[in-house]
């Protein structure tokens, strides 16, 4: 209920983000430690798969006891992820595209790419682009703000997903900022996008202890609200990982 996804297109799977085991450590325990409050899906059940995709450093995201624990794919990941795991994952890893360069990393008939927030200093939360004929779908777990020239590339494409989170967590600038830019952001990127659908992620109510917790400021988003304001659009997938079919080509998030 974090933030890890398995999407299929055309037959093609790929797994976005797995943290599937034990906690997450950002450092330190004592700095932040957190663990799922809904349990994961086991690793026996995904099936097969054909690409790991890792968006972000972070170990909520570059989760590294999962990555050991999952059969030797290839791994493709945003620069700093790639740069954390260089050593310890070695030649199954591969580093995104830019998507404003043009070019792609394909895995069967999807492409993927990183969109580059434009931030040299940490935090870097980068969105990533998964697209198959002219359809794509933008994943954005810390949200995002693309520039005019990222949304006039996206314009030649229909943005058929959206995956982004509606959570609000903030820390003090020094630490970080907004972590997750809470509903606003979120409306916003919706507004600009304009998905046929789009699903919430990164908003799971963790259990969790450290500096982090007693400083942090967090609120978790109205799902009641988002199905009310964007009735045709937001899907509220609950708590027992339903599977979200797209078209008859079977995309499934």
């Amino acid at each position: 209920m974090d933030t890890s996804w398995q999407l299929v297109w055309d037959d093609t799977s790929i797994i976005l983000d797995p943290w599937l085991v034990g906690s997450e450590v950002d450092g330190f325990s004592w700095f932040n430690e957190q663990w799922h409050t809904t349990a994961p899906v086991p690793i026996k059940d995904l099936g097969s798969y054909d690409a790991l995709v890792v968006s972000q450093s972070y170990s909520d995201h570059c989760h590294e006891e999962t990555l050991d624990l999952l059969p030797a794919s290839p791994i493709y990941g945003s620069p700093k992820a790639v740069k954390r795991l260089s050593e310890s994952m070695g030649k199954r890893l591969t580093t995104l595209p830019d998507f404003e360069g043009g070019e792609w990393q394909e895995v069967g008939p999807i492409s993927l790419a990183y969109l580059d927030p434009g931030r040299k200093l940490d935090p870097v939360y980068y969105g990533i682009v998964i697209r198959h004929k002219d359809q794509v779908v933008l994943y954005a777990p810390h949200g995002f703000t693309p520039t005019q020239h990222q949304l006039d590339l996206l314009s030649s494409y229909h943005v058929t997903l959206l995956i982004t989170s509606f959570s609000l967590f903030r820390l003090p600038g020094f630490m970080g900022g907004d972590v997750n830019p809470g509903m606003a952001k979120a409306r916003t990127l919706v507004e600009t996008l304009r998905p046929s659908k789009v699903v919430h992620t990164h908003d799971e109510e963790k259990r969790a202890r450290g500096l982090v917790k007693k400083i942090a400021r967090v609120v978790y988003p109205d799902y009641d609200l988002l199905k009310k304001d964007f009735p045709n659009t937001f899907v509220y997938l609950g708590e027992d990982y339903e599977y979200l079919t797209l078209s008859k080509s079977r995309s499934e998030a």
